[in-house]
């Protein structure tokens, strides 16, 4: 059977195994004389010791294989189903040892008027080989006695029930500073001693990196992905020199579950040493706030802007060769006028479109109709063929894009910038690996080189299409002339 794991608090020797017979617990903690039950991870009673039958005053078989609030129930709005509730709840989540000082709870015969006694108690999680909970375990003690001692029997009782009392007056502030910790929008932890363990981790540090187990483990141990990323060095920087390290919107990959791929999450944090009575450092308080999807959003403002200066240019040179060319053919001043009004309205149109989305239906021949039309009224030196096929939206935008950046680049640099230079757009179906292929080729224009850097316009077509669905582009600088190739995913 599996070992128990206690991160935080070795209440009890390790067991070695778990036998549960009829509701009996066996082995050393169906022997022992302090009283145990052993809740499943949704706290249906799985079995108990003679210790806690006696100590309940109930059989065994009125309780093991129920719910616990079933078994041994209580008002929702009371404290005492509050503090077990919260204390449980702790344990499945944190896998952490808890412990409640006191707590007031009533038990009895089902069918009696159950008689308040007062408890102390353990919960402690024992945990399966895969790092799954797979049992809480709760020592209890009865202190009834200790509060319901008579006057004769001496100062030593009394004083006894109001150190009790105290500690559940400390135990509630705890409580509440749990909650107010746990609670935080921001990660918090405290590592403490030259190994950097943890010792506490707040709910959003948990949920930062998916939940994994952390309590009782070294800082390289509980996150290996980080040690290369240099965190690491940075707490042991703290620790050795006692300075505080603070973090700006820290590039970090973590791995949420074993087997999945790291996330990447942008963090704004602090380490701050932890100092004894002496003044030696003794631990490191961990503090941040996940920055990410701000600093996603200022990343995708930034490619809106640097997307929003590109198509300026591009509508600029657009405009240029609309009017260059035109005049060129145009037979008097009065029709080349037309003629250039015209063709600018058109582009006019076709430029917001492209960026909104709305630039045709979502039909591969209708999307290259639309965007590449103007240019064929221009220079007569484009053939398109290919059929009817239906695309996601998305992918038709991004088409549209791509399309529109690959005939201003002819236009500039390629094929159209000539008078001999010639481009061809053609595509085809295929229904086995339901798709649509789709191939750009310039012939006849300036010989063609690998550019030096990747430009912003390289960048737009190569990311243009969503990256699901095999959607997929190809660009290739041949000497005779620049080609693409276009695969896009068919509407389901």
């Amino acid at each position: 059977m599996d070992r128990p794991h206690t991160p935080t608090d070795a209440a009890f020797e390790p067991i070695d195994e778990i036998t549960i017979v009829d509701g009996r617990l066996g082995g050393l903690i169906g022997a022992a004389p302090n009283a145990y039950v052993l809740f499943q991870p949704d706290l249906t009673i799985a079995g108990c010791n003679d210790a806690y039958v006696a100590a309940v005053g109930r059989p065994r078989e009125t309780f093991v294989g129920l719910p616990l609030f079933e078994a041994f129930p209580a008002d929702p709005d009371s404290e005492s189903y509050r503090l077990l509730r919260k204390s449980l709840n702790r344990v499945q989540r944190a896998h952490e040892t808890d412990h409640i000082a006191f707590i007031p709870y009533a038990v009895g015969d089902p069918g009696t008027v159950p008689t308040m006694r007062y408890w102390s108690a353990t919960h402690v999680p024992i945990m399966s080989a895969d790092g799954r909970l797979r049992y809480i375990l709760q020592h209890t003690a009865d202190i009834t006695a200790l509060l319901t001692q008579t006057a004769d029997s001496g100062r030593a009782a009394i004083l006894e029930a109001g150190i009790l009392m105290r500690a559940n007056k400390v135990q509630a502030e705890i409580e509440r500073m749990r909650d107010l910790f746990d609670q935080s929008p921001g990660f918090i932890a405290i590592l403490r001693g030259p190994d950097h363990v943890f010792e506490i981790a707040n709910a959003a540090y948990n949920q930062l990196i998916g939940h994994r187990p952390l309590l009782g483990l070294p800082l390289r141990e509980a996150l290996p992905e980080v040690v290369e990323q240099g965190f690491v060095d940075l707490v042991d920087g703290v620790y050795r020199t006692g300075q505080p390290y603070i973090g700006r919107s820290a590039l970090v990959s973590l791995q949420l579950a074993p087997g999945l791929p790291p996330e990447e999450r942008y963090l704004d944090f602090a380490y701050q040493p932890l100092r004894d009575a002496a003044g030696a450092v003794h631990g490191v308080f961990v503090q941040g706030v996940d920055v990410t999807e701000q600093q996603r959003a200022e990343q995708r403002m930034a490619t809106i802007m640097r997307e929003s200066v590109h198509r300026i240019k591009n509508t600029l040179a657009m405009a240029q060769a609309v009017v260059s060319a035109t005049l060129r053919d145009a037979h008097d001043m009065v029709t080349a006028r037309r003629d250039i009004l015209a063709r600018l309205s058109v582009l006019s149109v076709t430029q917001p479109a492209l960026i909104e989305g709305h630039l045709a239906p979502a039909d591969v021949a209708l999307t290259v109709m639309a965007v590449m039309k103007l240019h064929v009224d221009l220079f007569g030196r484009i053939t398109m063929e290919g059929p009817s096929a239906e695309i996601a939206p998305a992918a038709a935008q991004g088409l549209a894009l791509i399309l529109h950046e690959l005939a201003t680049n002819a236009i500039k640099y390629g094929a159209l910038s000539c008078e001999t230079g010639t481009l061809s757009v053609t595509w085809h179906t295929i229904a086995a690996e339901n798709r649509v292929e789709l191939l750009w080729h310039e012939s006849g224009g300036p010989a063609v080189r690998q550019p030096d850097r990747k430009g912003f316009g390289t960048t737009l077509i190569e990311r243009a299409l969503p990256r699901t669905g095999g959607n997929r582009v190809d660009l290739y600088f041949a000497p005779a002339g620049v080609q693409c190739r276009i695969s896009l995913a068919l509407r389901a």
